[in-house]
């Protein structure tokens, strides 16, 4: 599950084929690699490393951004699609599983994240695979995406925040202490 461009695993998507309960023979392999990795980066700094990680989770954070957002587009389109030529879904499952993100379709799987500690995941079934109203269904998942969309721009404030540090600070701009804005970055 680790790659060679995020060797942490921190805030890559995955399809949900690829996400799960790690086996125990691939715990065995996590370990090595993390013992490998700790060999092949003697010389960083754990700030160095923090910085980092920080900069990979951001990386998969605008990943999955950009999967939702074309996602997003697609439920706009697969809802234009029903008003013009009403609810043929052999059309509506070729439309969503024309939309992808770095050669993967996204319809039909679960995207997950992981960053600061948490993870944000988002279900994208294709329109053969919805229960109920197709219209009804394809507004409630544009309401989860923008509800996902804040959790993981929360997640990436949150991440950026030096270890230890308060989650929520309140200044005074109007009187300003240059002592104060110092502090933020010790």
């Amino acid at each position: 599950m680790l790659s060679s461009v995020n060797p942490y695993g921190i805030g890559n998507i995955y399809p949900n084929s690829q996400v799960g309960a790690i086996k125990p023979q691939d715990s065995e392999k996590v370990e090595s690699q993390k013992a490998q990795e700790m060999q092949e980066l003697p010389n960083l700094s754990q700030t160095a490393l923090e910085i980092r990680k920080f900069s990979d989770g951001v990386k998969g954070a605008n990943e999955m951004i950009g999967a939702m957002q074309i996602a997003d587009i697609t439920l706009n389109g697969l809802g234009n699609q029903i008003k013009s030529s009403g609810e043929n879904i052999t059309q509506l499952d070729n439309t969503a599983k024309a939309a992808q993100f770095k050669g993967e379709s996204l319809f039909g799987k679960e995207l997950t994240l992981t960053l600061a500690g948490e993870s944000v995941s988002l279900s994208l079934p294709l329109p053969s695979q919805i229960q109920g109203s197709i219209s009804e269904s394809l507004t409630n998942k544009h309401n989860e995406i923008m509800q996902k969309m804040g959790k993981i721009s929360d997640l990436i404030e949150k991440a950026s925040l030096p270890i230890g540090a308060p989650t929520t600070q309140e200044f005074d701009f109007e009187n300003f202490d240059p002592n104060t804005l110092k502090s933020l970055f010790g």
